[in-house]
């Protein structure tokens, strides 16, 4: 992995023209290569390479990448689908299902419903006023069902099937501050604002001020997170493809704790940036290259003032996703663009 790290970055770096600097395509580029790679003509968005499925969180995805990219009739396509298929009568959606639209597992993910709820109320264009309804019931929906409550404040579980017993679970990835300040300022409703905050504060302490990476799983045991493995299982808790997004989801908050949290990261993921899987402590647990580590990495890289490590990996991420194409690899590597150049979420 090592040798394909190395020819990935010396690769991305060569069309530098100079400067530097390594070239990266536009995020609109990028975004218009997932939608028209994943969305079928309907606003279904398949995972063509994982059976052919639909989740949830591909659909937000979808429309969070088609309004960056101007795209309004795909938003309005894919919340359509989305709704007509994936919604349940208490607001949230239904996180899987087939590609004609049966729901195969009704339980929500509260990632995909916040991601959801902000494309709703960010897009601007042809039937804004409709969309952007649905987007309010759709965060007040997660409040009110995806959430528990730690020391008074509220704590966004990971969908309401971990809102119930002993201890809640939680996936730290789905705290996305700078999507809850967001929220918070388009409904008016003051608790997402807190429920930002606490989560940096939280997340603060499980990885003991930046020392150890977050885990993909994490339990709520009283008022104490602590790491866990997947739910249902006696796996060891780690830093996978779920944990991955919580070193980008606080590197682009707007507020400066949750950004100097992300830049103690770094040196924890500088090694191998693109690797599938690594222990708390940063050592690779599974060398496979995949896009969505690297940009992980980049954004860490970024925040801690390191400008040309952080465009260098984010490169390699796109080079990633292009060399070995998926779903996956491929909303995040036009996510990350977006997101390198402050495009989204915009402070």
């Amino acid at each position: 992995m090592a040798a394909l790290v190395a020819l990935l970055l010396a690769t991305s770096l060569s069309g530098c023209g100079g400067n530097g600097k390594a070239a990266l395509p536009s995020s609109d580029t990028l975004a218009d290569r997932f939608l028209d790679t994943y969305v079928t003509g309907n606003g279904a968005v398949v995972r063509t390479d994982q059976g052919g499925d639909v989740v949830s969180e591909g659909q937000a995805y979808a429309m969070v990448l088609a309004d960056l990219a101007g795209r309004s009739q795909t938003v309005q396509t894919v919340w359509s689908w989305t709704r007509t298929h994936l919604q349940r009568t208490d607001g949230l959606l239904s996180w899987h299902a087939k590609a004609d639209g049966t729901v195969l597992d009704p339980q929500s993910a509260a990632d995909a419903d916040v991601l959801a709820a902000w494309a709703l109320l960010d897009y601007r264009g042809p039937g804004q006023s409709a969309l952007a309804t649905a987007g309010r019931r759709l965060a007040a929906a997660v409040l009110a069902h995806e959430t528990v409550r730690v020391d008074g404040q509220l704590v966004l579980a990971a969908g309401t099937w971990a809102t119930t017993g002993a201890a809640a679970m939680v996936d730290p990835s789905y705290w996305m501050p700078s999507v809850f300040r967001a929220l918070g300022s388009v409904t008016g409703d003051h608790r997402w604002t807190v429920m930002a905050d606490t989560s940096v504060q939280m997340l603060e302490r499980l990885t003991a001020d930046g020392r150890r990476l977050p885990p993909d799983w994490a339990r709520l045991d009283g008022s104490r997170l602590r790491p866990a493995g997947a739910p249902g299982t006696q796996d060891r808790p780690a830093y996978g493809q779920d944990a991955a997004r919580t070193l980008v989801w606080q590197a682009v908050d707007c507020a400066q704790t949750a950004r100097h949290l992300a830049a103690r990261w770094w040196p924890l993921v500088r090694g191998h940036p693109a690797a599938l899987t690594r222990g708390l402590d940063g050592a690779v647990v599974t060398d496979t290259a995949v896009p969505l580590s690297a940009v992980a990495a980049s954004l860490s890289a970024r925040a801690a003032g390191d400008v040309d490590g952080a465009r260098a990996t984010l490169a390699l991420a796109v080079a990633q996703a292009g060399t070995h194409p998926t779903y996956y690899g491929a909303a995040w590597a036009a996510l990350g663009v977006a997101m390198f150049d402050g495009r989204a979420p915009a402070c």
